[in-house]
């Protein structure tokens, strides 16, 4: 398994011998949403934040298939679902999500399961999440995703969500050995926090202690409540950052 961030949620993975573009949001710097925070001074600010760490070439090269989590502007937008070649296999959570992939020109789109998605030798089994801190007041629906294959370890995408009920079932009942949060703890004025931050990392290191943890979706986003070195400050205190990474953008790991 080949890990690497990208920026954002977006990521490349290449696992059992398939490349996965995870969430692709390939705007440039300052062109996207601007997210109404509880904090005016940032509602001005255009995401991304960043620039992306290549050129859009570099990150689509070999692409085997598309993964997203769910359409919203900071993981699939408008502009890049017309970049990118739309004859790819696209896995998304939903019927609803299948057809606006459709509209967009996408060929092949695939709605993933609970009890599992074989695609080229990968299983990829859909889980839930929750986009919010209350199920009655959060950002809609989501999904992660558990990916296995022989020779490869479990890897679980958690996507954007909370720590949660549901996400502890995942962590106890398929035990991944890698697992994968966005981490930013992203907050807009009239949800709260929509993701996981701090606290919700810390508690997925003590719920799989064996696993390695990677931290994604950080310091991209004019709603992130969170930073990359705030997070492993946090963790050293707790005494578990050795249990996880927190890439920059386009760091690799071969796991």
């Amino acid at each position: 398994m080949k890990f690497q961030q990208i920026r954002n949620a977006t990521i490349r993975l290449q696992y059992g011998g398939v490349c996965f573009l995870v969430d692709p949001w390939l705007q440039r710097k300052g062109t996207g949403m601007r997210a109404k925070t509880p904090w005016p001074e940032k509602n001005s600010i255009a995401s991304p934040l960043v620039e992306l760490p290549m050129a859009v070439e570099k990150i689509t090269a070999d692409v085997d298939a598309l993964l997203i989590t769910h359409i919203h502007p900071d993981h699939f937008d408008a502009e890049t679902a017309e970049r990118l070649d739309k004859t790819l296999p696209a896995f998304v959570q939903n019927e609803r999500d299948r057809e606006e992939m459709q509209r967009r020109g996408y060929q092949c789109v695939e709605v993933l399961n609970q009890a599992g998605t074989l695609f080229r030798g990968v299983t990829i089994t859909r889980t839930p999440g929750q986009h919010g801190v209350s199920s009655e007041k959060n950002a809609g629906p989501v999904c992660g995703a558990v990916f296995s294959a022989p020779g490869e370890k479990t890897l679980y995408l958690a996507g954007d969500t909370i720590f949660y009920p549901e996400v502890e079932q995942v962590l106890a009942t398929r035990r991944p050995e890698v697992v994968v949060l966005n981490a930013c703890g992203a907050e807009l004025a009239e949800k709260g926090r929509l993701i996981m931050g701090k606290e919700d990392v810390l508690s997925v290191c003590h719920a799989v202690p064996k696993a390695l943890v990677i931290a994604s979706h950080m310091e991209a986003v004019n709603h992130a409540t969170v930073t990359r070195k705030e997070l492993a400050a946090f963790l050293r205190e707790q005494g578990v950052l050795e249990q996880i990474r927190i890439p920059e953008d386009g760091e690799c790991y071969n796991i």
